[in-house]
């Protein structure tokens, strides 16, 4: 203990005295052994951040390089260069902001028309012309606005002639003759609506009365022309209306008028009516007591397809039972369906026509 107290303490004491003095030195060693401990764990802390902060220093700086190439400042930062881009940041955010107000305006007092339009046919006008534009634009608009002075002060000359005319005497008496004749105006248009709804209905009744009792020769060639057509029109009927004419109805209920069909079709429907004549002619000879008479057809066929021509002939054929029919035609092929068509058929070759002689001129 005391060659303790003299290394440690640097006298000799006794141990009594010593060993306090040698147990306050070691706790204030141990004190400060923690205290290096936690310095040196600091330091180097201090030195993982510095490390740290240059990094991010370094990094910081490549940014700002590249962001002042992209902002074309030089290819390194210069003095300045940072608050050069920083002021153009700003001005593009004004332009933006203008454009943004500026196409409010545009939206609102032309609705239908549309920006980028209106900026792509500016990129080819001369700023002159526009500018020559834009002062017509307001002579015209100074003009309106002058011809909208001059109605308003018509109107309010009209108004205070309007003031004058209702204080006036007779004021009372144009109004009662005025609402006289507005009555008599509502009763005339009145008695014109009923007339025409009268009109309208009697119209439409007479077309239905027409539907309903049609003559017997328009059912005779309603059903020729079914047969005509191979079953594609159904039947004739009147049109109605002013014109009278006749419509022809299809399988599927759709009505043509004349002028709606075609060429072999209108034929189609000219050889049902003449047939549904004759028949109904030789009917009424036969109630007399009369013989029918021949009929005769001279190319009626001339329009008709082969298809056409084989359903006609074959309703030729079935009416030449009752009557004599000659049909008259310089188209060889309608022989061919003429025999296919019948097998009653005579088919009658005239040749060519006989030369003819010409007398011999005397001699002088």
């Amino acid at each position: 203990m005391t060659g303790l107290a003299e290394r440690h303490l640097g006298r000799a004491l006794p141990p009594a005295v010593a060993l306090p003095e040698l147990v306050d030195r070691v706790r204030q060693a141990a004190e400060a052994a923690v205290s290096a401990r936690h310095v040196d764990a600091g330091v180097e802390q201090a030195e993982a951040e510095a490390r740290r902060v240059r990094r991010e220093a370094s990094a910081a700086r490549q940014r700002l390089d590249r962001l002042a190439v992209e902002l074309w400042l030089t290819a390194a930062p210069e003095e300045g260069g940072l608050d050069a881009a920083a002021e153009r940041g700003r001005e593009a955010v004004r332009i933006r902001e203008e454009e943004a107000t500026a196409l409010a305006l545009l939206r609102t007092a032309a609705p239908d028309l549309d920006a980028d339009e209106l900026v792509a046919a500016s990129e080819t006008v001369e700023e002159s012309a526009l500018a020559d534009e834009l002062d017509r634009a307001h002579a015209a608009a100074a003009e309106l606005a002058r011809e909208h002075e001059e109605l308003l002060e018509q109107l309010g000359g009209l108004r205070d002639r309007r003031r004058v005319l209702e204080g006036a005497d007779g004021a009372a008496v144009l109004h009662a003759e005025a609402q006289g004749h507005l009555a008599r105006a509502a009763e005339a248009a009145e008695r014109y609506v009923i007339v025409h709804l009268q009109r309208e209905t009697l119209r439409r009744e007479l077309e239905s009365y027409e539907r309903r009792h049609s003559s017997p020769l328009l059912d005779e060639a309603g059903r020729l022309l079914e047969r005509l057509t191979g079953g594609r029109f159904a039947g004739l009927r009147p049109a109605g209306g002013e014109a009278r004419t006749l419509v022809a109805a299809r399988a599927d209920g759709e009505e043509l008028a004349p002028d709606q069909l075609s060429e072999g079709t209108a034929d189609q429907v000219f050889l049902a009516l003449r047939l549904a004549g004759i028949r109904q002619l030789q009917a009424e000879r036969r109630a007399a007591g009369l013989p029918a008479v021949p009929v005769v057809l001279d190319d009626v066929l001339m329009t008709f397809d082969d298809a056409r021509a084989a359903a006609a002939l074959a309703v030729l054929g079935e009416l030449a039972a009752d009557w004599q029919v000659l049909l008259f035609t310089h188209h060889e092929h309608l022989a061919g369906l003429a025999r296919r068509a019948a097998d009653d058929v005579t088919v009658i070759d005239l040749g060519p026509p006989a030369a003819v002689a010409l007398p011999l001129a005397h001699p002088a």
